[in-house]
């Protein structure tokens, strides 16, 4: 997944994936790769000229751009829960992935690093970095990790953060969800809804 940020110039984010690519040009090779913008979306003419870099290094764009969580929290419609992207790695400080269903990550969350989506997060490791289950209105979305260790964890509009002191190390998976307005962290035994 490639992330534009707020106000990237097209010229700045094609000379940065050129550099970026061609240093490592082998390892990008045949690789599939899709746009996720923190902010407004590129033209279908600049997404274009990015689809055309990509292939010149044998990388293919689809072209689909994942939508942002401004715009998924505009579109109140959609239903969390029907599509699902499955992580195949951990996420290191700075990496963020906007979904419009739910995010399965096969690796850690790392301190730094944020997943938002509108349906459930499943983190098969430790979730040490930001998590935002149920964007827009999903109050009954759900976050499990092996280790539910974030620095911020999002459900729908409600908001937790780890606690400043320490807390005993939790024997086995948790998971969180919306009780009573506010979230709540218990032992994973099964799923409550």
């Amino acid at each position: 997944m490639i992330t534009i940020g707020e106000n990237a110039a097209l010229t700045d984010v094609l000379e940065y994936l050129e550099s970026k690519i061609s240093s490592a040009e082998s390892f990008f090779a045949g690789a599939d790769v899709r746009l996720s913008f923190l902010g407004e979306r590129f033209s279908d003419d600049e997404i274009a000229k990015i689809a055309e870099l990509m292939k010149k290094y044998d990388v293919r764009l689809d072209s689909r751009p994942i939508p942002t969580v401004e715009e998924v929290d505009k579109e109140k419609e959609q239903v969390p829960g029907e599509d699902t992207l499955l992580v195949r790695r951990t996420l290191r400080s700075g990496q963020k992935i906007y979904y419009d269903g739910n995010v399965v990550v096969m690796g850690d969350v790392n301190p730094g690093a944020e997943v938002a989506c509108t349906g459930d997060i499943i983190v098969l490791g430790a979730l040490r970095g930001v998590a935002h289950a149920g964007v827009g209105d999903g109050v009954d979305a759900t976050v499990f990790a092996f280790r539910l260790e974030p620095t911020q964890l999002r459900i729908a509009h409600y908001i937790s953060r780890s606690p400043d002191e320490k807390l005993p190390q939790p024997l086995g998976p948790e998971i969180a969800q919306v009780v009573d307005n506010m979230i709540q962290i218990s032992a994973y035994t099964h799923w409550d809804n």
